[in-house]
């Protein structure tokens, strides 16, 4: 499968069609092998009968998207419109968010294995989709090691796992117990998920726990990964659908009556649209696993104030910056209102049902 380029434009991808075209026209050989390797109507002609042939734009279109790893030209189209939608364009300033992240996650590395939901998360994204012995996997944003440090002994000694993390302070988190275990099949890197410095075709499996959302887009960084897996490889990960957490839902709605959109969790917010996302960044198969949790919660500590410098992942800057106090005060009743009538006599469910998502190059 070709690489993508960083920014994908169509009009390019239409002359790689029309010269695959005009290469069959003037019946040069050196096209024979690309067309055959991508479309079995033409696997078993010879040179001479597929010069024979027809061959139609629409012909050349669906061999460049098979190419790049898409089935038809129509979801290769699909896939690069899509990265212009608003959701996945919200941040302006890339360096001041990964700021934020890193300031906050640097932070959160010192008691980060104290998480037991983060831990639960970690380990379920691995046994629905299990290593075998010898494969290289790659753990994005790997956090303090926990899926790296759990598949060791899977992978064996002749495999090979590397975990990759955006704060400076969950790597040195893992290199810390890497350096206590001396385990030897295991590498940890400071890395931007979404520009890995990686080959393609580089992994057997690659894993994603609770960091997919924090992407800037979701979509163009599914197709990176995609890239990096070797032909069959698997990637599993975890999101959440957009009426998990109370405070969060919650939230949205009441900033939404006064124009104001929080997106978190809105690209994964139902199985279809999750499953339309993994089939636009190239996947084939895919199984999504929707695992229902949660617990019951004091009205009282759901009750947050609703306020800039919030839970904002995959915006920047911050959409209640400059909103006035008058309006924060309307969605703050609102969101308040709607955990009143939530509350029962054990407290308010507090949904924390997860999909994990398994799919395959």
């Amino acid at each position: 499968m070709k690489s993508l380029p960083k920014k994908p434009c169509l009009e390019f991808l239409k002359k790689e069609a029309k010269a695959l075209q005009a290469q069959h026209k003037r019946r040069d050989s050196s096209c024979c092998e690309q067309i055959r390797s991508n479309d079995t109507s033409f696997k078993s002609m010879t040179d001479d009968e597929m010069f024979s042939s027809r061959f139609s734009i629409n012909d050349a279109q669906r061999i460049v998207a098979r190419e790049y790893g898409y089935s038809s030209w129509a979801t290769l189209k699909h896939y690069i419109q899509s990265l212009d939608d608003p959701l996945y364009n919200s941040v302006s300033d890339k360096k001041a968010y990964h700021q934020r992240i890193v300031g906050s996650y640097d932070e959160r590395s010192k008691t980060y294995d104290n998480f037991i939901w983060a831990r639960e998360w970690s380990i379920q994204t691995v046994e629905f989709c299990p290593p075998n012995q010898g494969e290289k996997v790659l753990d994005i944003a790997c956090g303090t090691g926990t899926i790296a440090f759990y598949i060791a002994d899977r992978v064996g000694p002749e495999g090979h796992i590397t975990g990759v993390d955006i704060s400076a302070g969950m790597i040195k988190k893992c290199s810390e117990k890497l350096q206590e275990l001396d385990l030897k099949n295991m590498t940890f890197i400071y890395s931007d998920a979404e520009v890995l410095d990686f080959p393609t075709n580089s992994f057997d499996r690659m894993y994603c726990s609770a960091g997919l959302y924090w992407m800037i887009n979701p979509l163009a960084a599914l197709r990176h990964w995609c890239e990096l897996l070797k032909p069959n490889g698997w990637l599993s990960f975890n999101a959440w659908p957009g009426n998990s957490f109370v405070w969060g839902n919650g939230e949205r709605r009441a900033l939404r009556k006064y124009g104001i959109e929080s997106t978190v969790h809105e690209f994964s917010g139902s199985k279809k649209k999750l499953r339309q996302l993994v089939e636009l960044a190239g996947f084939e198969k895919i199984d999504i696993h929707e695992v229902e949790r949660g617990r019951w919660a004091d009205p009282d500590t759901l009750k947050r104030p609703i306020k800039a410098g919030g839970y904002t992942p995959g915006q920047h800057p911050d959409p209640l910056e400059g909103v006035s106090e008058e309006i924060l005060q309307l969605a703050q009743k609102d969101y308040e209102a709607e955990v009143d009538r939530l509350t029962t006599e054990k407290g308010v469910w507090h949904d924390m049902t997860t999909y994990f998502v398994c799919c395959q190059k």
